[in-house]
Protein backbone atom coordinates (compact mmCIF):
# COMPACT_ATOMS: atom_id res chain seq x y z
CA UNK A 1 0.00 0.00 0.00
CA UNK A 2 1.53 3.14 -0.52
CA UNK A 3 2.56 6.16 1.67
CA UNK A 4 2.54 9.78 1.84
CA UNK A 5 5.38 10.03 3.61
CA UNK A 6 9.08 10.12 1.88
CA UNK A 7 10.81 7.00 1.31
CA UNK A 8 14.01 5.99 3.83
CA UNK A 9 17.08 6.57 1.82
CA UNK A 10 19.83 4.71 4.06
CA UNK A 11 19.31 1.22 2.59
CA UNK A 12 17.50 -1.63 2.91
CA UNK A 13 14.83 -1.19 5.20
CA UNK A 14 14.61 -3.50 7.91
CA UNK A 15 10.14 -3.19 7.99
CA UNK A 16 7.74 -0.52 8.12
CA UNK A 17 6.52 1.79 10.94
CA UNK A 18 3.60 0.37 12.14
CA UNK A 19 2.15 3.64 12.23
CA UNK A 20 2.92 6.61 9.60
CA UNK A 21 4.74 3.62 6.91
CA UNK A 22 8.31 5.60 7.07
CA UNK A 23 10.23 2.74 6.28
CA UNK A 24 12.72 1.95 9.24
CA UNK A 25 16.61 1.25 9.04
CA UNK A 26 17.92 -2.39 10.12
CA UNK A 27 17.16 -2.65 14.09
CA UNK A 28 15.49 0.56 14.01
CA UNK A 29 12.52 -0.16 16.79
CA UNK A 30 11.37 3.52 17.61
CA UNK A 31 10.20 5.19 13.90
CA UNK A 32 12.31 8.76 13.45
CA UNK A 33 9.45 10.19 11.93
CA UNK A 34 6.57 9.56 14.35
CA UNK A 35 8.66 8.41 17.64
CA UNK A 36 5.91 4.88 17.54
CA UNK A 37 7.71 1.64 18.94
CA UNK A 38 7.93 -0.86 16.30
CA UNK A 39 8.64 -4.12 18.48
CA UNK A 40 10.02 -7.39 16.24
CA UNK A 41 7.47 -8.97 13.68
CA UNK A 42 6.70 -12.61 13.83
CA UNK A 43 5.32 -14.88 10.66
CA UNK A 44 3.12 -13.32 8.09
CA UNK A 45 0.04 -14.51 7.95
CA UNK A 46 -1.07 -17.17 4.91
CA UNK A 47 -3.83 -16.72 3.00
CA UNK A 48 -5.77 -19.83 4.93
CA UNK A 49 -5.30 -17.36 7.86
CA UNK A 50 -5.49 -13.99 6.93
CA UNK A 51 -5.10 -11.92 10.02
CA UNK A 52 -6.00 -11.50 13.76
CA UNK A 53 -8.51 -9.37 15.95
CA UNK A 54 -7.50 -6.04 15.72
CA UNK A 55 -5.10 -5.55 18.99
CA UNK A 56 -4.01 -8.84 19.50
CA UNK A 57 -0.35 -8.52 16.78
CA UNK A 58 3.26 -7.65 17.99
CA UNK A 59 4.06 -4.14 17.67
CA UNK A 60 2.42 -0.75 19.00
CA UNK A 61 3.35 1.14 22.25
CA UNK A 62 6.95 0.25 24.36
CA UNK A 63 5.42 -2.28 26.53
CA UNK A 64 4.22 -1.68 29.77
CA UNK A 65 2.95 -3.39 33.10
CA UNK A 66 -0.22 -5.21 32.10
CA UNK A 67 -3.31 -2.91 32.74
CA UNK A 68 -1.42 0.14 33.29
CA UNK A 69 -2.08 3.33 30.81
CA UNK A 70 0.58 3.42 28.12
CA UNK A 71 2.51 7.13 29.11
CA UNK A 72 4.51 7.27 25.71
CA UNK A 73 4.23 9.87 22.79
CA UNK A 74 0.88 11.43 21.48
CA UNK A 75 -2.22 12.38 23.59
CA UNK A 76 -4.19 10.60 25.31
CA UNK A 77 -7.03 12.36 27.22
CA UNK A 78 -10.81 12.72 28.02
CA UNK A 79 -13.09 14.93 27.00
CA UNK A 80 -13.35 18.36 28.80
CA UNK A 81 -10.15 16.83 31.19
CA UNK A 82 -6.59 18.40 30.10
CA UNK A 83 -4.11 16.19 28.18
CA UNK A 84 -1.96 14.20 29.35
CA UNK A 85 1.85 15.36 28.88
CA UNK A 86 3.64 13.66 26.92
CA UNK A 87 6.90 11.98 29.07
CA UNK A 88 10.56 13.16 28.50
CA UNK A 89 12.28 10.77 25.27
CA UNK A 90 14.87 9.03 26.21
CA UNK A 91 18.19 9.82 25.94
CA UNK A 92 20.19 9.55 22.73
CA UNK A 93 21.38 6.02 22.94
CA UNK A 94 17.58 4.82 22.27
CA UNK A 95 17.67 3.68 18.66
CA UNK A 96 16.40 6.56 16.22
CA UNK A 97 14.16 8.15 18.78
CA UNK A 98 12.76 11.54 18.40
CA UNK A 99 16.26 11.50 15.46
CA UNK A 100 18.49 10.16 18.03
CA UNK A 101 21.80 8.31 16.77
CA UNK A 102 20.59 4.68 16.71
CA UNK A 103 22.46 2.51 19.18
CA UNK A 104 24.36 -0.85 18.56
CA UNK A 105 21.82 -2.78 20.09
CA UNK A 106 18.18 -2.00 20.39
CA UNK A 107 16.02 -2.06 23.89
CA UNK A 108 15.13 -6.11 24.93
CA UNK A 109 11.10 -6.47 24.72
CA UNK A 110 9.62 -7.01 27.89
CA UNK A 111 8.49 -10.64 26.63
CA UNK A 112 10.35 -13.03 25.49
CA UNK A 113 9.84 -15.92 22.43
CA UNK A 114 9.91 -19.13 23.44
CA UNK A 115 12.91 -20.10 21.41
CA UNK A 116 14.92 -17.73 22.94
CA UNK A 117 14.29 -18.32 26.36
CA UNK A 118 14.47 -16.09 29.26
CA UNK A 119 11.69 -14.21 31.86
CA UNK A 120 7.93 -14.21 30.87
CA UNK A 121 5.49 -11.45 31.66
CA UNK A 122 5.20 -10.52 34.94
CA UNK A 123 1.94 -11.94 36.72
CA UNK A 124 -1.05 -9.40 35.67
CA UNK A 125 -2.75 -7.24 37.37
CA UNK A 126 -6.76 -8.52 38.13
CA UNK A 127 -8.31 -8.66 34.54
CA UNK A 128 -6.95 -11.40 32.92
CA UNK A 129 -3.59 -12.04 31.17
CA UNK A 130 -2.57 -9.99 28.03
CA UNK A 131 -3.51 -11.37 24.33
CA UNK A 132 -1.78 -14.50 23.10
CA UNK A 133 -0.62 -14.84 19.59
CA UNK A 134 1.61 -17.85 18.38
CA UNK A 135 2.19 -19.16 21.89
CA UNK A 136 3.86 -15.90 23.65
CA UNK A 137 2.24 -13.26 25.33
CA UNK A 138 2.47 -9.88 24.38
CA UNK A 139 1.54 -6.57 25.37
CA UNK A 140 -2.13 -4.78 23.81
CA UNK A 141 -1.81 -2.57 21.16
CA UNK A 142 -3.42 0.70 20.55
CA UNK A 143 -6.32 0.19 18.24
CA UNK A 144 -6.36 3.81 17.22
CA UNK A 145 -4.04 4.00 13.42
CA UNK A 146 -5.40 5.86 10.70
CA UNK A 147 -6.13 3.69 7.63
CA UNK A 148 -4.96 4.48 4.34
CA UNK A 149 -7.56 6.81 2.53
CA UNK A 150 -10.92 5.45 0.81
CA UNK A 151 -10.02 5.25 -3.11
CA UNK A 152 -11.56 8.55 -5.09
CA UNK A 153 -15.10 7.56 -6.05
CA UNK A 154 -16.30 7.99 -10.04
CA UNK A 155 -17.49 10.97 -11.09
CA UNK A 156 -21.87 10.66 -12.28
CA UNK A 157 -22.34 10.01 -15.93
CA UNK A 158 -24.11 13.36 -16.57
CA UNK A 159 -25.23 11.81 -20.10
CA UNK A 160 -26.89 8.73 -18.94
CA UNK A 161 -28.50 10.91 -15.99
CA UNK A 162 -29.84 12.82 -19.14
CA UNK A 163 -31.16 10.23 -21.02
CA UNK A 164 -32.95 8.60 -17.91
CA UNK A 165 -34.68 12.22 -17.19
CA UNK A 166 -36.37 12.17 -21.05
CA UNK A 167 -36.90 8.54 -20.70
CA UNK A 168 -38.72 8.99 -17.31
CA UNK A 169 -40.20 12.34 -18.88
CA UNK A 170 -41.91 10.64 -21.95
CA UNK A 171 -43.16 8.15 -19.60
CA UNK A 172 -45.03 10.61 -17.30
CA UNK A 173 -46.44 12.07 -20.37
CA UNK A 174 -47.75 9.05 -21.46
CA UNK A 175 -49.31 7.88 -18.28
CA UNK A 176 -51.22 11.30 -18.19
CA UNK A 177 -52.30 10.52 -21.33
CA UNK A 178 -53.85 6.91 -20.97
CA UNK A 179 -55.42 8.24 -17.38
CA UNK A 180 -57.06 11.12 -18.96
CA UNK A 181 -58.49 8.65 -21.86
CA UNK A 182 -59.67 6.13 -19.49
CA UNK A 183 -61.19 8.08 -16.77
CA UNK A 184 -63.27 10.80 -18.43
CA UNK A 185 -66.50 12.39 -16.85
CA UNK A 186 -65.09 13.06 -13.14
CA UNK A 187 -64.72 10.29 -9.82
CA UNK A 188 -63.12 10.84 -6.72
CA UNK A 189 -59.65 12.24 -6.24
CA UNK A 190 -57.11 9.75 -4.72
CA UNK A 191 -54.23 10.10 -2.66
CA UNK A 192 -50.77 8.44 -2.83
CA UNK A 193 -49.75 6.89 0.59
CA UNK A 194 -45.87 7.04 1.15
CA UNK A 195 -44.31 3.40 2.06
CA UNK A 196 -43.14 3.98 5.73
CA UNK A 197 -39.67 3.51 7.02
CA UNK A 198 -38.72 0.10 8.90
CA UNK A 199 -39.96 0.34 12.37
CA UNK A 200 -37.01 -0.50 14.87
CA UNK A 201 -37.62 -1.76 18.34
CA UNK A 202 -35.16 -1.90 21.52
CA UNK A 203 -34.27 -5.31 21.60
CA UNK A 204 -34.98 -6.80 24.90
CA UNK A 205 -32.14 -9.32 25.53
CA UNK A 206 -28.83 -7.91 27.02
CA UNK A 207 -26.32 -6.25 25.30
CA UNK A 208 -23.12 -7.70 24.42
CA UNK A 209 -21.52 -4.16 24.84
CA UNK A 210 -22.79 -0.78 25.41
CA UNK A 211 -21.87 2.59 26.14
CA UNK A 212 -23.44 5.88 26.40
CA UNK A 213 -19.75 7.53 26.87
CA UNK A 214 -19.83 9.49 29.61
CA UNK A 215 -17.00 8.20 30.82
CA UNK A 216 -13.96 5.77 29.58
CA UNK A 217 -14.57 3.28 32.10
CA UNK A 218 -14.43 0.48 29.01
CA UNK A 219 -11.14 2.04 28.30
CA UNK A 220 -11.69 3.29 24.44
CA UNK A 221 -8.03 4.59 22.93
CA UNK A 222 -7.84 7.84 23.14
CA UNK A 223 -4.17 8.61 21.37
CA UNK A 224 -4.24 11.50 19.66
CA UNK A 225 -1.53 13.08 17.07
CA UNK A 226 -2.24 16.95 16.66
CA UNK A 227 -2.56 18.03 12.93
CA UNK A 228 -3.19 13.98 12.01
CA UNK A 229 -6.60 12.95 14.04
CA UNK A 230 -7.82 12.90 17.21
CA UNK A 231 -9.80 10.81 19.71
CA UNK A 232 -12.49 12.04 22.61
CA UNK A 233 -14.60 11.16 24.54
CA UNK A 234 -17.32 12.58 27.16
CA UNK A 235 -20.64 14.01 27.64
CA UNK A 236 -22.09 11.42 25.80
CA UNK A 237 -20.43 11.52 22.81
CA UNK A 238 -17.13 9.67 21.44
CA UNK A 239 -15.90 12.38 18.76
CA UNK A 240 -13.49 11.18 15.92
CA UNK A 241 -11.36 13.80 13.65
CA UNK A 242 -9.45 12.69 10.73
CA UNK A 243 -7.26 15.69 9.18
CA UNK A 244 -4.71 14.20 6.78
CA UNK A 245 -7.42 12.24 3.99
CA UNK A 246 -7.67 9.37 5.50
CA UNK A 247 -9.95 6.72 7.58
CA UNK A 248 -9.61 6.51 11.46
CA UNK A 249 -10.70 3.85 12.71
CA UNK A 250 -11.77 3.56 16.87
CA UNK A 251 -12.31 -0.24 18.21
CA UNK A 252 -14.64 -1.19 20.64
CA UNK A 253 -11.79 -2.27 23.48
CA UNK A 254 -11.16 -5.63 24.12
CA UNK A 255 -14.35 -7.14 22.08
CA UNK A 256 -14.91 -9.52 19.17
CA UNK A 257 -18.64 -10.68 17.58
CA UNK A 258 -19.68 -12.95 15.91
CA UNK A 259 -23.67 -12.45 14.84
CA UNK A 260 -25.05 -9.31 16.61
CA UNK A 261 -27.14 -6.12 16.32
CA UNK A 262 -25.73 -3.13 16.73
CA UNK A 263 -27.29 0.28 17.24
CA UNK A 264 -25.64 3.85 17.27
CA UNK A 265 -26.17 7.41 16.51
CA UNK A 266 -23.84 9.22 14.54
CA UNK A 267 -23.90 12.97 13.34
CA UNK A 268 -20.93 14.83 11.38
CA UNK A 269 -20.37 17.88 13.12
CA UNK A 270 -17.64 19.07 10.77
CA UNK A 271 -17.15 18.57 7.11
CA UNK A 272 -18.79 18.87 3.52
CA UNK A 273 -20.51 16.67 1.20
CA UNK A 274 -17.39 16.53 -0.68
CA UNK A 275 -15.31 15.52 1.94
CA UNK A 276 -17.03 13.89 4.88
CA UNK A 277 -17.40 10.22 5.44
CA UNK A 278 -18.08 7.53 8.52
CA UNK A 279 -19.08 4.23 9.00
CA UNK A 280 -18.82 0.61 10.84
CA UNK A 281 -15.95 -1.80 10.55
CA UNK A 282 -17.26 -5.42 11.57
CA UNK A 283 -16.08 -8.98 11.63
CA UNK A 284 -12.39 -6.86 11.02
CA UNK A 285 -9.16 -8.63 11.64
CA UNK A 286 -5.81 -7.20 11.03
CA UNK A 287 -2.29 -8.50 9.75
CA UNK A 288 0.78 -9.04 11.43
CA UNK A 289 1.66 -5.08 10.62
CA UNK A 290 -1.09 -4.29 12.33
CA UNK A 291 -2.85 -2.84 9.00
CA UNK A 292 -6.46 -3.50 9.01
CA UNK A 293 -6.86 -6.77 6.57
CA UNK A 294 -9.99 -8.87 6.35
CA UNK A 295 -12.99 -7.01 7.03
CA UNK A 296 -16.74 -5.89 5.87
CA UNK A 297 -17.10 -2.11 5.66
CA UNK A 298 -20.53 0.16 5.76
CA UNK A 299 -19.45 3.09 4.47
CA UNK A 300 -22.27 6.71 4.43
CA UNK A 301 -21.22 9.83 3.42
CA UNK A 302 -22.34 13.58 3.38
CA UNK A 303 -23.70 13.64 0.34
CA UNK A 304 -26.34 11.56 0.98
CA UNK A 305 -24.89 8.06 -0.55
CA UNK A 306 -23.42 4.89 1.14
CA UNK A 307 -21.57 1.79 0.02
CA UNK A 308 -20.61 -1.81 1.58
CA UNK A 309 -16.83 -2.67 1.24
CA UNK A 310 -15.03 -5.92 1.58
CA UNK A 311 -11.55 -6.13 2.94
CA UNK A 312 -9.13 -8.22 1.28
CA UNK A 313 -5.93 -9.92 1.26
CA UNK A 314 -3.13 -11.57 -0.76
CA UNK A 315 -1.83 -14.97 -0.72
CA UNK A 316 1.23 -13.25 2.14
CA UNK A 317 -1.70 -11.44 3.91
CA UNK A 318 -1.35 -7.91 2.52
CA UNK A 319 -4.36 -5.69 1.84
CA UNK A 320 -5.23 -5.05 -1.45
CA UNK A 321 -7.76 -2.51 -2.49
CA UNK A 322 -11.11 -3.13 -0.93
CA UNK A 323 -13.85 -4.77 -2.82
CA UNK A 324 -17.01 -2.74 -3.49
CA UNK A 325 -20.00 -4.90 -2.57
CA UNK A 326 -22.91 -2.43 -3.01
CA UNK A 327 -22.79 1.28 -4.07
CA UNK A 328 -22.36 4.11 -3.87
CA UNK A 329 -26.13 4.67 -3.73
CA UNK A 330 -28.11 7.66 -3.00
CA UNK A 331 -30.22 7.45 -0.37
CA UNK A 332 -32.69 10.37 1.31
CA UNK A 333 -33.10 8.24 4.50
CA UNK A 334 -29.23 10.00 5.18
CA UNK A 335 -30.16 13.31 7.29
CA UNK A 336 -27.64 16.02 6.30
CA UNK A 337 -24.63 17.16 7.44
CA UNK A 338 -25.38 18.39 11.57
CA UNK A 339 -28.19 15.82 11.98
CA UNK A 340 -28.22 12.79 14.00
CA UNK A 341 -28.50 9.56 11.56
CA UNK A 342 -29.32 6.80 13.28
CA UNK A 343 -27.57 3.29 11.94
CA UNK A 344 -28.35 -0.25 12.77
CA UNK A 345 -26.39 -3.39 11.56
CA UNK A 346 -27.35 -6.90 11.55
CA UNK A 347 -25.24 -9.65 11.12
CA UNK A 348 -26.62 -13.18 11.46
CA UNK A 349 -24.34 -16.02 9.66
CA UNK A 350 -23.27 -14.83 6.07
CA UNK A 351 -26.13 -12.15 5.62
CA UNK A 352 -25.50 -8.79 7.23
CA UNK A 353 -28.04 -5.80 6.91
CA UNK A 354 -27.87 -1.96 7.20
CA UNK A 355 -30.65 0.28 8.03
CA UNK A 356 -30.21 4.18 9.01
CA UNK A 357 -33.60 6.19 10.38
CA UNK A 358 -35.57 3.29 10.50
CA UNK A 359 -35.38 2.67 6.55
CA UNK A 360 -33.38 -0.49 5.60
CA UNK A 361 -30.82 0.25 3.05
CA UNK A 362 -29.35 -3.26 1.73
CA UNK A 363 -28.20 -6.73 2.21
CA UNK A 364 -25.14 -8.38 1.56
CA UNK A 365 -24.57 -12.22 1.64
CA UNK A 366 -20.70 -13.51 2.16
CA UNK A 367 -19.13 -16.21 4.53
CA UNK A 368 -16.02 -15.41 4.20
CA UNK A 369 -15.50 -13.53 7.34
CA UNK A 370 -17.64 -15.03 10.53
CA UNK A 371 -16.12 -12.85 13.53
CA UNK A 372 -13.87 -9.97 14.43
CA UNK A 373 -13.52 -7.02 15.84
CA UNK A 374 -15.93 -3.67 15.40
CA UNK A 375 -14.98 -0.31 15.00
CA UNK A 376 -16.66 3.16 14.28
CA UNK A 377 -14.94 5.25 11.93
CA UNK A 378 -14.67 8.44 10.48
CA UNK A 379 -12.85 9.40 6.86
CA UNK A 380 -11.50 12.41 5.26
CA UNK A 381 -11.68 11.43 1.66
CA UNK A 382 -8.96 11.84 -0.47
CA UNK A 383 -8.43 14.77 -2.83
CA UNK A 384 -10.62 17.08 -0.68
CA UNK A 385 -10.57 19.40 2.14
CA UNK A 386 -8.80 18.41 5.10
CA UNK A 387 -10.48 17.96 8.50
CA UNK A 388 -13.85 16.04 9.15
CA UNK A 389 -15.24 15.31 12.57
CA UNK A 390 -17.90 13.07 13.10
CA UNK A 391 -19.61 12.21 17.22
CA UNK A 392 -21.00 8.92 17.77
CA UNK A 393 -23.55 8.29 20.92
CA UNK A 394 -25.64 5.42 22.30
CA UNK A 395 -23.91 2.52 21.13
CA UNK A 396 -25.27 -0.40 22.04
CA UNK A 397 -24.35 -4.34 20.57
CA UNK A 398 -27.17 -7.29 21.48
CA UNK A 399 -27.14 -10.63 20.13
CA UNK A 400 -28.40 -10.97 16.54
CA UNK A 401 -32.16 -11.37 16.44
Amino acid sequence: MSSIYPPYEGGAAGQFCQRCRMPLAPNEVYCSNCGYYNAPASSQPTSSNPGMPWGGGVGGYPPTTYGQPYSGGGISSQWGQSATPAPTPPPPSSPGYYGGPPSSTPPPPAYSYPEQGGGSYAPPAPGGYPPQVGGYQVPPLPSTQPQPPERPRGRPNFGLIALIAVIVLALVVGGIGIFALTHRGGGTAGTLTPTPAQSTSSPTAAPLFSDTFTNNNHGWDLTSVPGRYSVKLGNGQLVLEEDNNRILPEFVPGKTFDDFKLDVDATITKGTQENSGFGIYIRASANQNTELATYYRFAMYGDSTYAIFKGVVDSSGQPLDDQKLVGYLSTTALKPIGQVNHIEIVAKGSTMTLSVNGQTLNSVTDSSYKSGSIALYVSNLPDTPKGVVVAFANLAIYPAP
